[in-house]
Parts: structure tokens; C-alpha cells; sequence
């Protein structure tokens, strides 16, 4: 599908090298500042260029007639994620027990940044479920 966009005169496949190009440049500044010790510079690179994509790939489908992903993109798009969310569930629920039990035993001990891992993992659980929730209730 290589549709051009009647307002801005892109084709669909332009449009998604733009984004990619700027999360890797954006990700590039990044580890660039981190790795020469400008965390400051490093992080507005990233940031600046990660929003400009964010603008690009929420304000352009808003603008234009044109479609700019079609089933198949929704596809593989619900793969990927049900693929991450069950790799990230089947590691939690087998691991996170195992460590309570070995940290109750005094072989192991959970760390804060443990904590906070296994706090986020929570969260994203729950704050997938509250939207699985809101999609089968607007449907």
C-alpha cells in the first residue's frame, strides 16, 4: 500500500521512516550523552526528537484522508503485543513467586530496584486490564 497523502504529499512508507529515523536519532542522542557525560544535552536531543515523532504519528492521521495503516498494521500490531504481555506475565507469574519464597527463607534478598520492577510489571498488568476493560465496554 503506497498511497500519497493528499495534504502533505508523503507516502505511507516515508511516513513510518520518519518516525523510525526519529526514535533512533532520538535514542542515538541519548546514549550519546550518557556515554560522554552530557545527560542534560542527551536527554533534550531525545526528548525533542521523540515529541516531534509522537506529533508526526498522532497529528498526521488527524490532517490527512488518507489511511495510514490498514488491518494488516492492526495485526501485527495486536501480535506484538499479546506476544510481549504474555512473555512479561508467564516471567512474572514463574519468577516473582520463587523470589518471595526465597526471600521469606533468607536465601535471597529482594532488592529496591527488584521492587520496583516487580511494581511496574504490576501496573502495567493492571493498567492493561483497566483498558482491555474500557475497549469491551465501548464495543
Amino acid at each position: 500500500m503506497n498511497t500519497t497523502l493528499n495534504s502533505v504529499g508523503i507516502t505511507k512508507r516515508t511516513y513510518e521512516r520518519i518516525a523510525w529515523i526519529l526514535v533512533g536519532f532520538g535514542c542515538l542522542g541519548l546514549w550519546s550523552g550518557l556515554y560522554f557525560g552530557a545527560q542534560l544535552a542527551g536527554t533534550i536531543i531525545y526528548l525533542v526528537a521523540v515529541w516531534a515523532m509522537m506529533g508526526i504519528v498522532f497529528g498526521l492521521p488527524r490532517v490527512t484522508e488518507t489511511h495510514l495503516s490498514d488491518e494488516r498494521d492492526e495485526a501485527y500490531h495486536n501480535r506484538a503485543s499479546g506476544l510481549m504481555f504474555s512473555i512479561a506475565a508467564i516471567g512474572t507469574i514463574s519468577v516473582v513467586p520463587v523470589l518471595y519464597v526465597l526471600d521469606a527463607g533468607g536465601y535471597f534478598t529482594i532488592t529496591s530496584t527488584m521492587w520496583g520492577g516487580i511494581y511496574v510489571l504490576s501496573a502495567l498488568a493492571l493498567l492493561y486490564g483497566l483498558c482491555y476493560g474500557i475497549v469491551l465496554w465501548r464495543n
